[in-house]
């Protein structure tokens, strides 16, 4: 009988420790991102306002971006912090798509950016952080809190993290008129970025609307891991839609984020209903 007492207080404790948010993965990740805010914010900005004079070097399509989106007159943000709600996320290409839970801190002086991902497999708790630190990329994935499913690191992860850095710039524009990031115009729909750190460099290519909204960006500086089996370079676009005001902006209100494989596109993390905050510190996470 007491061995039958001692199982159920052991499993209510179990039930009860994977419900709480928490453990060491998240806790690594409150800490990178307060490294970030720590260094980033030692660095001051000699521009405190968008103005038109201060994005005029800027290709004639990202001057409109930025107009239409309400950032004229507004502050200069130097971080951003965005939450996908409603989001579904498809772990490989071979899986259904599961709901999580999606937030990220992304950096302009310096391109940090730090990912949390929670969501549940089979009921159990899985977290997954995704990292850029002052050039080094990392993501790792941990079920139950314990056991560790994952860790990628290394130059290829450098470059995915830097290219992506780059695309989730669409809600933070400052991050365009930074001197580690060069532009070329390539249509009149089209423009060329190139950013680069730490002798790390990737380019993409921002397609706009006719309105003159970004709809969309494209690279094939990504890698795609294989399952194990090491990663290899694969197309990679974002789309970006449904745009809204929000918080005094106009933003895309809905994103897709897409593998072009042979077979098809491999739609593996959208989300509809995005919260941005800006200029954050330490006492908002």
């Amino acid at each position: 009988m007491i061995w039958i007492v001692i199982v159920w207080i052991a499993l209510a404790i179990t039930v009860i420790y994977l419900a709480i948010p928490g453990g060491r993965l998240r806790k690594q990740y409150l800490a990178d991102v307060k490294g970030s805010l720590a260094e980033t914010n030692r660095q001051e900005s000699t521009q405190s306002i968008f103005t038109e004079d201060y994005v005029a070097k800027l290709p004639a399509l990202l001057r409109q971006h930025i107009i239409n989106g309400g950032y004229i007159g507004k502050p200069i943000m130097n971080n951003m912090l965005i939450y996908f709600r409603n989001t579904k996320f498809r772990i490989s290409a071979d899986k259904k798509p599961i709901k999580i839970k999606f937030m990220q801190v992304n950096f302009v002086n310096r391109p940090d950016r730090h990912a949390f991902l929670t969501g549940r497999i089979a009921g159990i708790p899985l977290q997954a952080k995704d990292s850029m630190l002052d050039g080094f990329g990392s993501m790792t994935g941990v079920l139950a809190k314990q056991f560790q499913l994952f860790r990628s690191t290394g130059a290829e992860m450098d470059q995915g993290q830097l290219i992506t850095a780059l695309a989730d710039a669409v809600y933070m524009p400052s991050l365009f008129l930074q001197e580690y990031v060069s532009w070329a115009d390539i249509d009149d729909h089209t423009i060329e970025g190139k950013i680069s750190w730490k002798g790390i460099s990737a380019k993409g290519r921002f397609s706009f609307d006719t309105n003159g909204n970004i709809s969309r960006f494209d690279t094939n500086d990504r890698y795609m891991d294989e399952n194990g089996k090491g990663s290899s370079l694969v197309p990679w676009h974002v789309i970006y839609s449904d745009y809204k005001e929000q918080n005094g902006y106009f933003q895309p209100g809905s994103v897709s984020v897409n593998w072009m494989l042979p077979d098809g596109d491999n739609t593996y993390f959208v989300s509809d209903h995005i919260e941005v905050q800006y200029s954050i510190d330490e006492t908002i996470l």
